[in-house]
C-alpha cells in the first residue's frame, strides 16, 4: 500500500525532473530548514520502541532486535533515501514554498521548539503537556481547536498510526518466531492489529494534542493561528503529502530489511 501511494504521487505530480526539480543541495537545505531531517532520523528511536510497545521486558531477543535497528535505521542512509525520492516527486516550487515559510523568523522559531520537544524525555513532555491542555480547555479552547486543525492538515495521525502498527507487527512476528510460536501469519496479525485502529487513532490524536501543547507553549496565539493558516494552504498540504509518503516509504523499506534480518536470528529459549 505504501509503495502504491508513492507511485501514485509520481503519476499525479508527473514531472520529469528537469527545470521543475530542485537540485539535491537545495533539497538537503529544505530538510534542515523544515526540521524534516529530524523526523526521518528519529525513526530509529521509534523502531526501538518495539519491546516496550508489546510489553516485553529486556531480554536477549530484545537486545538483538535493538542492535539490528541500529544497523538498519542508519540516519545518513535514510536521509539519502529521502533525498532520492524527493528529487523524483518534489517540485522546486514546493521546495521554495517550504523553505520560504520555515526559513522565516516564525518558521525558525517553530522548528526550534519542535526539535527541542523531540529531545525532551517523553514522560516530562507528556506530564507538562497534559497540564497545559487542561488549562487551555478552560481558558483558551480556540487554541486547542488550532492544534487539532494543524494535526489534521499535515496528516500526522495517519503517519504515526502506520508506524505504530508496523513496529508492533514486525516485533511480535520476530519474537514469536524466536520462541518457535508462530501463531499468526503476517496478514492475520496485521488484521488483528488493525482491529484496534480506532483506539490507537484516538490515543495518537490525544498524544499529538498534548505534544503540541508542550512544544508550542511559549508561542503566542497569533503565531499559532498564522501557522495553522499556512499548514492549511494548498501548497503546504502538498508538501506534507509528499513528505508523509517519503517517510512511509523509508519506513516500509527499513522494516522489510529488519524483518529479513530478524528471521536469521537463532531461536531463544526464554524471552
Amino acid at each position: 500500500m505504501v509503495r502504491q501511494v508513492f507511485a501514485v504521487l509520481l503519476v499525479i505530480i508527473g514531472f520529469a525532473g528537469g527545470a521543475l526539480a530542485a537540485d539535491r543541495a537545495e533539497m538537503r537545505r529544505f530538510l534542515e530548514v523544515t526540521g524534516f531531517d529530524v523526523a526521518i532520523t528519529s525513526m530509529r528511536e521509534s523502531a526501538k520502541a518495539g519491546p516496550a510497545l508489546t510489553g516485553d521486558a529486556a531480554n536477549t531477543f530484545a537486545h538483538s532486535y535493538e542492535e539490528l535497528v541500529d544497523q538498519i535505521f542508519v540516519p545518513e542512509e535514510m536521509l539519502g533515501r529521502a533525498l532520492d525520492m524527493m528529487e523524483a516527486v518534489m517540485p522546486a516550487a514546493l521546495v521554495e514554498y517550504g523553505i520560504g515559510f520555515y526559513g522565516s523568523d516564525l518558521g525558525q522559531r517553530l522548528v526550534a521548539v519542535e526539535n527541542a520537544s523531540h529531545m525532551t524525555p517523553d514522560a516530562e513532555r507528556m506530564a507538562l503537556g497534559e497540564e497545559i491542555v487542561a488549562q487551555l480547555m478552560e481558558a483558551n479552547p480556540a487554541r486547542i481547536k488550532d492544534y487539532r486543525a494543524m494535526q489534521e492538515a499535515i496528516g500526522g495521525t495517519d503517519t504515526s498510526l502506520a508506524a505504530l502498527i508496523e513496529i508492533q507487527l514486525r516485533y511480535i512476528m520476530a519474537a514469536d518466531a524466536a520462541r518457535g510460536e508462530q501463531t499468526y501469519s503476517e496478514d492475520e496479525l496485521r488484521t488483528l492489529l488493525m482491529q484496534s485502529e480506532p483506539q490507537m487513532r484516538a490515543h495518537l490524536d490525544s498524544y499529538a494534542l498534548v505534544a503540541s501543547a508542550y512544544a508550542y507553549r511559549d508561542i503566542p496565539d497569533a503565531d499559532i493561528k498564522a501557522y495553522r493558516e499556512v499548514l492549511e494552504s494548498d501548497e503546504m498540504r502538498q508538501v506534507y503529502e509528499i513528505l508523509n509518503a517519503v517517510q512511509n516509504e523509508i519506513m516500509a523499506e527499513r522494516y522489510e530489511t529488519l524483518a529479513a534480518e530478524l528471521a536469521k536470528l537463532p531461536p531463544v529459549q526464554s524471552l
